[in-house]
């Protein structure tokens, strides 16, 4: 990789891609939408353009000269589903369209979600990238819906689509009110008694299987051909449940947790309120009827045989000594 582009980098594996590029010998161009928030992104090698994914015109001509793309931006909630078509659909469309034009590129890697497959439909039996998607959730729609945009181009343009489960560690502001709600409270709430066992994956194991990804399959424009060019991401030895995941948080805070479960009705409704909340203020909240269509399957497993022996991915350390390095760095943040 000789100049890279890359979209995303003030989220949260952006940030950490951007981190592991830093350390290789190649240019980076960071497309940012605003530049107060990317104050960790001015370092030698680096290159900002502010722009916006759903205008071309912003960043075209950045795109020059680029040998690899890391499309890392997306929504994982929004509003109204159609925010998260255009963002996770539509704006990948328009940034593949303009990297057809650009000769010298020879890679474009896909951060897409396990939602965009679905879960398995029985425990014990993981997905992979064989398994016919079937997703449950809008969000998991829209991903999908990107990933067959993609597929549109694949004769012309080099694609690779990265599938990771939950992605955890450093900076992860999704899961820091989980945490903190452990850390005060000692509670950890479920919806449903039975919660389904989760695919995880470090978010530096992620990245370095990304690089790695560079020089793996590519996406097939025959839609027979679903699962080449396609890898799942995620540490496949062990799959906690959202229940257990609660306890090894509060192993890794040294306290005690009381997991508390709510009858999914129960659950559905707070969810469903949340999302009215959310509208009234004009925020989107993580907590919403999508995301416990998510929490209600029977399960998140899913292989990552594939990329384990094409591409060497490993998880390089336990979950439990990822998910307290991932409390100590909140603590040492001031976050818990």
């Amino acid at each position: 990789m000789k100049r890279i582009f890359l979209t995303g980098a003030t989220g949260f594996v952006g940030r950490h891609l951007a981190s592991h590029l830093a350390g290789l010998d190649c240019e980076v161009v960071c497309l940012v939408r605003d530049r107060k928030r990317a104050t960790h992104l001015y370092r030698s090698g680096f290159e900002l353009i502010e722009g916006d994914l759903q205008k071309r015109a912003t960043y075209e001509d950045a795109l020059r000269d680029c040998d690899v793309v890391f499309h890392v931006a997306g929504l994982t909630h929004a509003l109204r589903a159609r925010q998260l078509f255009e963002v996770n659909c539509d704006a990948t469309e328009r940034l593949a369209r303009a990297c057809m034009r650009m000769t010298l590129l020879r890679r474009f890697v896909f951060v897409s979600s396990l939602a965009a497959v679905g879960p398995a439909s029985r425990v014990g039996q993981p997905v992979d990238e064989e398994t016919v998607p079937a997703p449950v959730s809008d969000y998991g729609r829209s991903k999908l819906a990107g990933e067959n945009s993609l597929r549109e181009f694949a004769k012309d343009l080099p694609t690779t689509i990265v599938r990771p489960g939950i992605v955890f560690g450093p900076h992860d502001a999704v899961a820091l009110p989980m945490h903190q709600m452990i850390a005060k409270t000692g509670v950890h709430i479920t919806i449903g008694f039975r919660t389904p066992p989760l695919a995880m994956v470090y978010v530096d194991d992620l990245v370095k299987l990304l690089i790695a990804s560079t020089t793996g399959e590519c996406l097939s424009s025959d839609p027979a051909d679903v699962g080449l060019g396609v890898y799942m991401a995620c540490d496949d030895r062990e799959f906690p449940t959202y229940g257990q995941l609660g306890r090894r948080i509060a192993t890794a805070q040294n306290r005690r947790v009381i997991v508390w479960p709510l009858w999914r009705w129960v659950g559905r409704t707070v969810a469903w309120g949340s999302e009215q909340v959310g509208k009234l203020k004009g925020r989107p909240q993580f907590l919403s009827s999508d995301k416990a269509r998510e929490a209600v399957v029977r399960s998140w497993e899913c292989s990552s045989e594939k990329a384990r022996s094409q591409l060497g991915f490993a998880a390089s350390q336990s979950l439990q000594e990822r998910i307290e390095q991932t409390v100590r760095w909140y603590r040492e943040n001031g976050q818990l």
